[in-house]
């Protein structure tokens, strides 16, 4: 029975008001996988579930976050 790695990326404001968020989720191997499959290949599965699910998060929030400041810049540049 294999369990959830869940990253939260968040910026907040100077208020500690989330303005961004994202969220990603892998299934890592727990005791039954890691004695199945052995210590080297179910730390290989964990590992690289921490890396997509960090980059994945990393690159959604960056996009994000770059996104709304380009809005906002959008916006003030009109006034």
């Amino acid at each position: 029975m294999s369990k959830k790695l869940k990253i939260i990326m968040q910026i907040e404001d100077e208020n500690g008001e989330t303005v961004i968020s994202q969220t990603s989720e892998r299934a890592i191997p727990y005791i039954e996988e890691i004695e199945t499959q052995g210590f080297r290949a179910a730390f290989h599965e964990y590992e690289t579930a921490v890396l997509e699910s960090r980059k994945e998060a990393s690159d959604g929030i960056t996009s994000e976050y770059f996104a709304l400041v380009s809005e906002k810049k959008r916006k003030a540049s009109r006034r």
